[in-house]
């Protein structure tokens, strides 16, 4: 366990020293002034931001385009300063020490790969030169989205997978093994890990910016641990909200549509006081829609049971029940006794198998989102800045993961300090999960399906009874085994009513109750208000023969589920409710966890800039886990427009909370972590195959079988351990011809350790050893009465090491000035040969994607168009939640916008899936149609 006061003071002495660091150069820096405007018109361009080159120090002309900059020349005899704005090509100036002004002269572009990125190297660079595959998206092109939801069109970019487990609830995922839950890539928002703290996945975009508010999206493609750490596995998502200083007014958008869609979203932003140092900025978003139906009739049926009812046993015990009134307990000792005269009477055993219920008749259909959030940003100087951020989050939507589960009232609140100067910053956040009133899906059935046989098992021997009453003449005559049977079938005709229907009050009740109690046997609701809370710090470097960085970071994670999700149960098992409940104040297990690192990556450019060499080194250690090492080397080579690259680098994943510590008995089944090694243990199949030969019997009932010890296979498990990625990728930017852009990339990756679920036998009987005699007796001793053996699933790690490779080509021509031409494909294999280890997860991905655009602007006057084309192949989904095929599918996108100018308006209108075809994108995941939209939105500045 760290040492909280130990933790404190490094901090703070950390920040006193990059404090004094700054301070001491202060003597070395100037002031830069200058003037920026349009080279066509010669007018001052507004908020166009200019930043050092190789570094996040910058700042944005106000309205008259003037800026001033702060500038640290070091030991370098020159810097670069870059000017960037949507619409217009990033410019450099080679900036001299004995230069006091630099202005500059924007040029209107049509050509992307100008764009200026961060997240590739963390130091910013033009996209061109970047070293890994990273894609990124503006605010114009966000709120532009052709499908009318930003999020889901980031599947239109090359190499990206987005997976809806319901309106509300969308994942990204790249590079293969899709999931809808993607432990294997992390999302950021100004600079906060998006993942909520008990799942331990980015929770997509259910608490996140609002769309009015985002500045743009960076997509890193690939193995990116040597310099984000944990998790990011196979990929980043690092989205950037709006700088008030920047971006001030009023912003509202207001935007409805088919299934009931209705989403308002707004943004506020001033700067305050007369030295304009300190900004707030305001953002609320709420959307209320009716949510797409997973109506697949095998997937999203659940709780249709089946079990043997023991109808004897349950007559005989009936007249020992001291719940009944002593009248039916006269009649039960009567029919017992007529009975024991006359076994053929007896209704014997019964297989039942409950109807289940439909998804539909288990959630409501209403998907709800609420987003808000708060910044205060002040400014001491132009590189000396700190800002507060609040965000929260609360929604109600469908998760899929092992199960379907309706997240209610789920709710993530985020809070961030960041202080930073011209070449370092320290951050620290926390993130709190509460996941409310949600619960699963096909446990509430589960629940309600028991009740309902309870009832079948009632009514059934109600009427079979009735049924030999008559026949034997109010039980004078004796019962004779035709009497049975036309009593079975009489019964089984009284009894197909007994099931309890969604429309009933015993439902309503039912329902009410159980997704209320978190005991799995009862009930189904889930309860977890988990928390993290992250440090995190960097400097960078900029001396003249190398640039530099080099940061580390400290997470501590907190699973509080109060034994209902995790192994963090009673210290005292007494300490319990009334109603038997644990006491969310009594002392819990602690199984807190935490992670630090550091990192340093070093670049030097060679061959008059042309030929730029890169190497990373990030260092994890977690609490439970030895030292992980993340190693990253990376060559580019630029010759005119055209952009190289060729890299090699190594990744890992943590096993997740849920794989170290879930402790859920689920009655048939155990889910268990697997942080220490079990051992002990027999195959399931093996076991499976042992059982069935045992209780093997013929028509007549006579027994068949054998029992073969050599069956059974023994088996132990090591301690879950971290999974591991090699990666190897080439790629190429550049302009081929005016305006003619290309982005192409290929990758290579072995992934060895990949974590998956096993399911054994597991023996009780601390006598019992599996291998021995003892073991084999164990399993043929088991009875409801005496358990000596149970199934339980646990985590492990594969043996065989899974090799997957892709490419992935995208493409924009621009047809004069207001035309863009956009194509991209992506090619995604897994190589199957010798893959027979049950623990690789399904690779999950389309084989083939297609994406073609056209945009344009000022067609006509104001108006503009985007058009999106999309064809996926099909593939075969495997997950815990089930294996199916998902079809291929195609789909059309599109939207109409006209600038209101004179209002300082925009309205949209748009269709996505305009052809109609319904798809799903994960087996069991909802049918998606089409959607039409309509949106306005006005800014006051």
């Amino acid at each position: 366990m760290p040492n909280n006061t130990f933790m404190k003071k490094t901090i703070t002495a950390f920040i006193i020293l990059i404090t004094s660091l700054t301070c001491s150069v202060s003597a070395q820096s100037q002031t830069i002034s200058g003037l920026i405007t349009d080279k066509n018109t010669s007018e001052p361009q507004a908020f166009v931001n200019i930043i050092i080159k190789g570094t996040t120090i910058g700042t944005t002309t106000g309205i008259d385009g003037k800026f001033t900059l702060e500038v640290d020349f070091g030991e370098k005899e020159s810097i670069t300063l870059q000017a960037s704005f949507v619409g217009y090509g990033v410019q450099e100036i080679t900036v001299l020490p004995t230069m006091k002004t630099v202005d500059f002269s924007m040029e209107s572009t049509a050509i992307i790969g100008q764009e200026v990125v961060v997240s590739a190297s963390r130091v910013s660079e033009s996209i061109m030169e970047a070293p890994a595959d990273i894609q990124k998206i503006n605010a114009k092109e966000i709120q532009s989205a052709s499908s009318g939801d930003y999020y889901q069109s980031l599947g239109n970019l090359k190499g990206i997978d987005i997976v809806t487990s319901s309106l509300g609830f969308k994942t990204v995922n790249m590079r293969g093994f899709n999931t809808t839950s993607p432990f294997r890539s992390v999302q950021f928002i100004d600079g906060m890990d998006n993942a909520a703290p008990g799942l331990n996945f980015p929770i997509g975009n259910l608490v996140g910016a609002s769309e009015l508010d985002i500045e743009s999206i960076e997509i890193i493609s690939g193995a990116a641990s040597a310099l984000y750490g944990a998790n990011a596995f196979q990929g980043v998502v690092n989205m950037t909200t709006k700088d008030p200083f920047k971006y001030q007014g009023l912003d509202v958008m207001v935007k409805g549509g088919t299934q009931n869609y209705l989403n308002g979203d707004l943004r506020y932003a001033k700067v305050l006081g007369e030295k304009k140092k300190l900004a707030v900025k305001v953002t609320a978003s709420y959307l209320s829609a009716n949510d797409w139906v997973a109506s697949d009739s095998t997937a999203n049926l659940y709780g249709d049971i089946e079990t043997e009812l023991d109808l004897t046993k349950i007559v005989i015990e009936k007249q020992y029940d001291q719940t009944e009134s002593e009248e039916d307990l006269a009649d039960f000792a009567a029919l017992n006794t007529y009975l024991g005269f006359y076994p053929a009477g007896y209704p014997g055993k019964l297989d039942v198998e409950a109807p289940g219920y439909m998804e539909a008749e288990l959630v409501d259909p209403k998907v709800q989102n609420l987003k808000t959030g708060l910044g205060v940003y002040y400014n001491f100087t132009d590189s000396l800045k700190i800002h507060y951020l609040f965000r929260y989050g609360m929604g109600n939507t469908i998760y899929q993961g092992t199960n379907r589960y309706s997240l209610n009232n789920f709710s993530v609140i985020q809070n961030k300090v960041e202080l930073s100067g011209k070449n370092w910053f320290v951050k620290g956040y926390t993130t709190n999960e509460n996941t409310g009133k949600s619960y699963d899906l096909v446990f509430t059935a589960i629940n309600i399906s028991k009740e309902g046989i309870a009832d079948y098992a009632s009514d059934y021997l109600e009427q079979y009874f009735n049924t030999m009453e008559i026949l034997t003449n109010d039980f004078d005559l004796e019962a004779e085994k035709w009497m049975a049977d036309s009593s079975h079938k009489a019964a089984i005709i009284a009894a197909q009513n007994s099931w309890i229907g969604s429309d009933s009050e015993k439902f309503d009740s039912l329902y009410a109750a159980i997704i209320d109690n978190p005991d799995l046997q009862e009930g189904s609701k889930f309860l977890d208000k988990s928390s993290l809370q992250h440090v995190e710090g960097q400097y960078n470097f900029n001396w003249k023969a190398i640039d530099l960085i080099a940061g580390a970071s400290f997470r501590r994670y907190n699973p509080q589920s109060y034994g209902t999700i995790f192994s963090d149960t009673l210290v005292n098992p007494g300490d319990t409710l009334t109603n038997g409940r644990n006491d969310p104040k009594a002392e819990y297990v602690d199984i807190s966890s935490y992670e630090y690192g550091a990192y340093a990556q070093a670049t030097k450019k060679i061959l008059n800039d042309k030929l730029k060499l890169m190497g990373s080194m990030r260092v994890d250690k977690n609490k439970n886990y030895s030292v992980q090492y993340s190693p990253r080397a990376s060559v580019g080579y630029s010759w005119k427009d055209h952009n190289f690259r060729i890299s090699a680098q190594q990744a890992f994943r943590a096993p997740t909370l849920v794989n170290q510590y879930i402790f859920l008995d689920l009655g048939v089944i155990k889910l268990l972590g697997t942080l220490d090694g079990v051992n002990n243990l027999y195959t399931k199949d093996s076991g499976d195959e042992f059982l069935a030969w045992t209780d093997s019997t013929d028509v007549n009932g006579n027994f068949v079988g054998k029992i073969d010890p050599s069956i059974l296979e023994p088996l132990s498990l090591d301690p879950v351990e971290p999974e591991q990625v090699k990666s190897l990728e080439i790629g190429y930017r550049g302009i081929i011809f005016k305006g003619f852009y290309a982005d192409v990339s290929a990758y290579y990756n072995v992934y060895t350790n990949f974590i998956g679920r096993i399911r054994v036998y597991g023996l009780l009987n601390d006598s019992a050893v599996a291998g021995e005699l003892s073991g084999v007796n164990a399993m043929l001793g088991h009875s409801a009465a005496t358990e000596t053996y149970e199934i339980v699933q646990y985590y492990g790690n594969a043996k065989t090491p899974v090799k997957t490779y892709g490419t992935a080509v995208g493409l924009v021509y621009y047809v004069k000035r207001n035309y863009k031409l956009k194509l991209n494909y992506t090619f995604s294999k897994i190589d199957t040969s010798g893959l027979d280890d049950d623990l690789i997860p399904g690779f999950n991905t389309p084989k083939h994607k297609i994406n073609v655009g056209l945009e344009g602007k000022e067609v006509w006057k104001q108006l503009g168009f985007g058009i999106n084309y999309k064809w996926t192949d099909s593939f075969f989904w495997q997950s815990s939640f089930g294996d199916g095929n998902v079809p291929s599918y195609k789909s059309v996108d599109l939207q109409l916008n006209y600038e209101l100018n004179k209002y300082n308006s925009i309205a949209r209108i748009g269709v996505a899936n305009l052809l109609g075809q319904d798809r799903i994108e994960a087996y069991g995941a909802p049918t998606i149609g089409r959607f039409i939209y309509a949106s306005m939105t006005y800014k006051i500045r």
